[in-house]
């Protein structure tokens, strides 16, 4: 029996290479946790493939395990996942999305810087989850590198992950004067 391979000190159990036609490119390992088993997936979804179709993705999603994370450049744009717009692809993927369950995770910025100045940066890297509570993930961009791409980290943990709340420059119930006040005698 060949000696496990191991990820972070967690063994893998089966490494292989989803084949799903030329229009998505995907690499999963499952990984056997003491709760559960998750598989982990790289995919790639070509640009110059531009009319994948929902089915398309949903054949690719029912291949994986019950739990999963899938991370990659989708190649694709919509507001679900917080791009600034929404390309044919991205529809699909949406739809896929919606009628599964499936649950879209980023940062909601710009992942894909291009060269030309005349195009805008936008949203293409994040992640895809199924049956994992988010309360368990944390995803952070990673600057360090130098590609067009901003590779984008999610972090899986075993116990609930706290996110610090977000500073608002506005109080949703306030007195109007009280808070002119206290605005005042902050500066």
């Amino acid at each position: 029996m060949p000696e496990p391979l191991y990820l972070s000190r967690v063994p893998l159990t089966t490494i292989h290479c989803i084949p799903v036609k030329d229009i998505l490119q995907a690499t999963s390992i499952r990984v056997k946790t003491l709760p559960y088993e998750i598989t982990v997936s790289a995919i790639y979804c070509p640009p110059r493939y531009h009319n994948i179709k929902q089915q398309d993705f949903l054949d690719y999603l029912q291949t994986l395990s019950p739990k999963y994370i899938i991370g990659g450049d989708f190649n694709c744009k919509h507001p679900l996942w917080g791009s600034r717009l929404t390309t044919t692809r991205g529809r699909e993927l949406a739809k896929a999305i919606h009628a599964t369950n499936y649950f879209p995770l980023s940062k909601g910025t710009p992942t894909y810087w291009p060269a030309d100045p005349g195009e805008v940066p936008d949203l293409l890297d994040f992640y895809i989850t199924h049956g994992i509570s988010k309360s368990y993930m944390e995803i952070e961009p990673n600057y360090d590198l130098s590609s067009n791409h901003t590779p984008v980290i999610v972090t899986l943990s075993t116990t609930v992950i706290t996110v610090p709340k977000t500073l608002k420059l506005h109080i949703e119930k306030s007195d109007t004067p009280t808070g002119i006040y206290l605005i005042r005698e902050y500066n």
